[in-house]
């Protein structure tokens, strides 16, 4: 059946990619140092098993940075560290809880995305203290694989949970036909 195929829909991390992501970028705001960043991106990315999450706490771990898993896992990740409410997610959950982007923040955040990078949103209660940048790997094989497809007539499309700049810059460097950005992962199979 497979001469009947007109359309491959490809998940992004993992198929694309090689789905072993790294921190690239720290980008700070306000009064707060670097470590004291990561050892908050730490503590609250500790618990979770998702691929960015595991990226920031090995870049921890290479940094020396001691955290404190006390996280309360949601959308996104929020979380008392020291006592102190910290928020770690993406501008949609930054905004669903009262934290306000300024124009630098939001310029750090279309820099990383245009350049492929998934940015990492921390706030301290209600402020923005940083972003930490972090990119998947492109499979030296996808380019290849994917015009290949396209060679054949068969339509690409790129599912990711990326924002939509950060999808159009891996779209530019594969050659996808599609994406579709900022998907769940339970929504995949449904899209």
């Amino acid at each position: 059946t497979a001469h009947l195929v007109d359309t491959v829909v490809l998940d992004k991390t993992g198929t694309i990619t090689e789905g072993r992501p790294v921190v690239t970028d720290v980008a700070l705001f306000g009064e707060v140092s670097e470590r004291e960043l990561l050892a908050v991106a730490g503590s609250l990315e500790k618990g979770s098993e998702h691929p960015l999450a595991e990226a920031v706490v090995k870049y921890c771990e290479e940094n020396e940075i001691t955290v404190q898993p006390e996280a309360v896992f949601g959308k996104g990740v929020r979380g008392k560290v020291g006592g102190t409410l910290y928020f770690a997610g993406n501008e949609k959950m930054m905004g669903e809880n009262g934290i306000p982007l300024k124009a630098d923040h939001k310029a750090r955040i279309e820099a990383f995305a245009g350049e492929g990078k998934t940015p990492l949103l921390f706030a301290k209660e209600k402020t923005l203290i940083g972003i930490l940048a972090v990119a998947d790997v492109v499979k030296a094989t996808s380019r290849d694989a994917i015009g290949a497809l396209r060679e054949t007539g068969i339509r690409t499309i790129m599912l990711t949970g990326d924002n939509e700049v950060t999808a159009r810059a891996i779209q530019k460097e594969v050659g996808v036909d599609e994406v579709i950005a900022g998907v769940l992962p339970a929504q995949k199979e449904e899209k």
